[in-house]
């Protein structure tokens, strides 16, 4: 079963599925003493992936893309070719807040029309900035304190992606919410510094290697309990394959 933080028990008769990140549940939520000294070891090698800073817009019309083949994608990538995808993960590598982020760009409206009034678009972006910045590839001097002041430049950079690729965006926002790093793990302690995978994706943290060496399948050391977040192979994503991974196991 499970103690809440209030000291409330609650029995579980079969399995306890635990949504919430690796290192929340082993050490922090399942104390140390019952967990192998090789899995301990494992974790302090436990990498997150990149920090995500996001908008939310209410748009008054469609956005005007300037190719047609954009306006009825549910989730547009911004980005203008290979060079500047490389630029861009380059200036994270280097630990620097990117001059031209790289965006996902959802068109709620589009892809569902009770999300807003007929003719209007509820629209979001998100981009990944580097959890540990050093610097600022663009010339507004960003340095991830993330304060409302970085908040609005960092807001008007993706603003201005956005413009490239559909000229007269900004015209069309009646207004926006701006969720920052540090605003997201506020919202969900899940999401470290805003990291939304729940782990990096890179090789060394997938398949058998996910969330550490030996552990693919959402079995845990503590009998009946189960890791169901993206924190378990094979990661983040509108699947929700790891919580279906986490049932079926269960």
């Amino acid at each position: 079963g499970v103690r809440t933080a209030g000291g409330e028990a609650v029995a579980a008769r079969r399995a306890v599925l635990a949504d919430v990140s690796v290192p929340a549940l082993y050490g922090t939520l399942v104390d140390a003493a019952h967990l192998p000294a090789q899995l301990l070891a494992d974790l302090r090698r436990f990498q997150w992936d990149f920090a995500t800073f996001k908008v939310d817009w209410a748009l008054d019309r469609p956005v005007p893309w300037a190719t047609d083949r954009a306006a009825g994608a549910g989730t547009v990538h911004l980005a203008d070719g290979l060079d500047e995808l490389t630029r861009f993960a380059a200036q994270i590598a280097l630990r620097q807040v990117p001059d031209r982020p790289f965006a996902l760009f959802g068109q709620m409206t589009t892809a569902d029309a009770t999300r807003s009034p007929r003719g209007t678009e509820s629209a979001w972006a998100y981009t990944h900035v580097p959890r540990e910045i050093t610097g600022d590839a663009g010339d507004e001097g960003l340095t991830g304190t993330w304060d409302l002041r970085e908040q609005e430049i960092m807001a008007d950079r993706v603003e201005r992606q956005v413009e490239r690729f559909a000229p007269g965006f900004r015209a069309t926002v009646r207004a926006r919410r701006i969720l920052a790093p540090p605003t997201l793990q506020a919202l969900d302690a899940n999401l470290d510094t805003g990291a939304i995978n729940g782990g990096t994706t890179a090789l060394h943290q997938q398949l058998v290697f996910r969330p550490v060496p030996g552990t693919g399948r959402p079995e845990t050391p503590v009998a009946g309990l189960y890791l169901a977040s993206a924190g378990a192979h094979p990661g983040g994503g509108v699947h929700g394959a790891p919580g279906a991974n986490a049932a079926r196991a269960a």
